[in-house]
């Protein structure tokens, strides 16, 4: 039975992934009864090959699933302009499109050359631009970086997704326009700091998401997450704001339509 009192929106899910994709739907009924609306499934999961497994999800649930188009910074070595050009061309206009991204910086892991994630993040800025939609932003440990970049370029709409940062990192990226996003990582028992820049976000620049299959919040953590757990990270931050699920869920959802121009 779905739970009819909630509108939740997953904003950031890799339902591509085969651990998703091979249970496909049941994932999706399982998010429907949780009260899950909504999702937007990335792009950016694998390479370009991902970029046409989120299209053909998107397209294949149209009342409820649209996707994005970008390459991961994980993943900024193989975008050529090759790949970049079938992105802008081939993606980025289309209706199901609703953000381009993820892309930005990732100097955790330096999967890729910083120069490289450098000069692929500028170019998926800009391309948000030309195209006139928000940029779905991957930081780790690169804040500085992420920002000055940001700011050169002029984007003024997106998100800063599965924020764990600073709480000066959200305070610029929200003077810059942008929409912050929580993942699983605030119901950690050693995120406070984090529920605390959740709980002083304003109310209508805050996000929730599952980034999945990764990060599944408590009581699900150490399980392969899916978007039916983004309730969890809805109730903890709920609670940290002192508001109730169902009206956090809905002042979620309408922030997530709104910066996704999903009416």
């Amino acid at each position: 039975m779905t739970d009819s009192r909630l509108r939740l929106f997953d904003t950031h899910a890799h339902l591509d992934f085969p651990k998703l994709r091979e249970d496909l739907d049941g994932v999706l009924e399982r998010a429907r009864q949780a009260g899950v609306e909504r999702i937007v499934t990335i792009g950016a999961s694998d390479g370009l090959d991902s970029n046409y497994r989120a299209l053909e999800i998107a397209r294949a649930h149209k009342e409820n699933i649209r996707c994005t188009a970008g390459i991961h910074p994980h993943d900024a070595s193989v975008c050529d302009d090759e790949v970049f050009r079938t992105i802008a061309d081939d993606f980025a206009e289309l209706p199901e499109v609703v953000a381009i991204g993820e892309t930005g910086l990732d100097y955790h892991y330096d999967n890729s050359p910083r120069e490289k994630q450098r000069e692929v993040f500028r170019r998926f800025l800009e391309l948000a631009i030309d195209v006139d939609k928000p940029v779905v932003i991957h930081s780790r440990e690169a804040e500085e970086d992420t920002i000055e970049i940001i700011r050169e370029v002029g984007n003024r709409r997106g998100i800063l997704h599965c924020f764990s940062g600073s709480r000066e990192f959200a305070e610029r990226g929200l003077e810059l326009g942008f929409h912050i996003s929580f993942s699983g990582i605030p119901t950690f028992k050693s995120a406070q700091q984090l529920r605390a820049i959740a709980r002083d976000i304003p109310s209508d620049r805050i996000l929730v998401e599952t980034d999945a299959p990764f990060l599944a919040p408590v009581p699900r953590r150490g399980k392969t997450n899916e978007p039916a757990f983004v309730k969890h990270t809805a109730a903890c931050i709920a609670e940290a704001r002192g508001a109730s699920l169902e009206d956090f869920s809905r002042l979620t959802f309408e922030n997530a339509c709104r910066i996704y121009d999903w009416t």
